[in-house]
């Protein structure tokens, strides 16, 4: 059975910018107190685990979360302004769950590029404590355009970069997108997507790009800031990047459309933008595990250098699944991780999906994301898995986890493992008033 922790709605409220009150009900077994069993909702954080945050609109939705060396969680995604369509919107939260009142305008801050909707996909802290927010700006003069944005730490917009704090890139088609960033330690910003290839038999191609810390193209990357790369399929998206310790840069996305269906693909580049031709095959690698439909949504690396990927795989009885994926350093199915290389979870819903990756301090993996679909509408999902692959029996229900907060729109969308290992999820719930919320929960390790 899963370990399932239910949310009443019945006795939900929301306090101010969106505390949750509530009564908490699991059903996990443990020899700890319920307070402290590893994968209870933490009881110190918001109110019963969980914060919510109500941006004034019916759409507000979180995909993106990092965690401060304060411990002040931040939280990205966007807001539907009713003029402006959807805006980038960032929000900031105390260690124990609270809003941070002193950041932006109570705790909040919302940003328009002049899209039709500009949502915020990705978040990056740099280490004097500006935040760095990724996107896309859909629906431009131009079309879609890769859209980034530097905060300072109070939750203002940096004069310092770009146009007044933004960045708006247009690669010259039509649908170039931002989904992933990260900050090298020199203060140049990584961000990856996809851009549309000038030939229509590519069609979406990786692309990654290197910006300088004042937001302008770092042309000693790749071609004049870019590098795009093709793996075949009709549609080539990057959906994750990290850096190793040698300044090398892993993306991970997912090739869809190609002879054998949706393939997970994972391409690494030199610290200068150029692909690896130490890894895989010239630089890249498309997995295909057996089905229509395999999915690489997030990404690691182990201190040993090996690779883990986390997305979806379909089972021809149970639907989509959580999968993890691991890599050797070389780019080589590692197939003393799981099962020959992988390890796929069903939580019970149509579509199991993970969405976020991280690594706890003492190596085990923990993924997150939302069961669609479940008896009781969508869950947010989490699994812990050991550092070599299999489910972690000391977390919830045989590793387990599914949370429902009494609504049938639940949603993880990115996770992030604190210093003490707590871990915590952000996403967004369903307000029967207010419509989509950003949501932050966070688990008892």
């Amino acid at each position: 059975m899963l370990c399932a922790t239910r949310l009443s709605g019945k006795t939900l409220l929301r306090l101010g910018f969106g505390a949750i009150a509530t009564m908490v009900v699991a059903s996990c077994s443990s020899a700890h107190s319920a307070t402290e069993a590893a994968g209870t909702l933490d009881a110190g954080f918001g109110s019963a685990g969980a914060v919510s945050a109500d941006f004034g609109s019916s759409a507000d939705r979180a995909r993106a979360v990092a965690v401060q060396p304060d411990g002040k969680i931040v939280v990205a995604g966007s807001t539907q302004d009713p003029v402006q369509g959807d805006n980038f919107a960032v929000a900031r939260f105390t260690p124990d769950g609270r809003p941070d009142t002193p950041f932006g305008d109570q705790g909040r801050v919302s940003t328009d590029f002049g899209g039709k909707a500009d949502v915020a996909n990705a978040v990056a802290l740099q280490s004097d404590g500006a935040i760095v927010v990724v996107g896309t700006s859909h629906g431009t003069a131009t079309g879609d355009n890769i859209a980034v944005a530097r905060y300072t730490a109070g939750g203002v917009l940096d004069a310092g970069f770009g146009d007044g704090g933004k960045v708006s890139t247009d690669l010259g088609t039509q649908a170039d997108h931002g989904n992933t960033v990260v900050v090298r330690p020199d203060g140049r910003i990584v961000v990856a997507g996809s851009t549309r290839d000038p030939n229509p038999a590519q069609g979406d191609n990786f692309a990654v790009l290197r910006y300088l810390p004042d937001g302008k193209p770092d042309n000693g990357f790749g071609n004049n800031g870019l590098v795009s790369t093709d793996f075949g399929g009709k549609a080539d998206v990057a959906n994750a990047v990290v850096l190793q310790p040698d300044g090398s840069i892993v993306v991970v996305g997912t090739s869809h459309g190609t002879a054998t269906g949706d393939n997970i693909a994972v391409a690494r580049y030199t610290a200068g933008g150029v692909l690896d031709a130490g890894f895989g095959d010239g630089g890249k690698v498309s997995t295909d595990l057996g089905t229509r439909a395999d999915h690489g949504n997030a990404v690691v690396v182990q201190p040993d250098g090996r690779i883990v990927v986390a997305g979806s795989t379909t089972d021809p009885v149970q639907g989509d699944n959580f999968v993890l994926v691991r890599y050797t350093p070389d780019g080589h199915l590692d197939t003393t991780f799981g099962e020959r290389g992988k390890v796929a979870t069903d939580f019970g819903g149509k579509a199991d999906i993970a969405l976020g990756l991280g690594i706890e301090p003492d190596g085990k993996l923990v993924a997150a994301g939302t069961s669609h679909g479940a008896a009781t509408g969508d869950n947010i999902a989490v699994a812990r898995y050991t550092a070599g692959g299999v489910l972690d029996a000391g977390l919830g229900d045989g590793g387990k986890i599914s949370t429902d907060l009494g609504t049938k729109a639940d949603h993880g969308n990115a996770t992030v493992v604190q210093r003490d290992g707590k871990i915590v999820v952000a996403g967004s719930t369903a307000d029967p008033r207010q419509g989509d919320n950003f949501l932050v929960v966070r688990y008892n390790r």
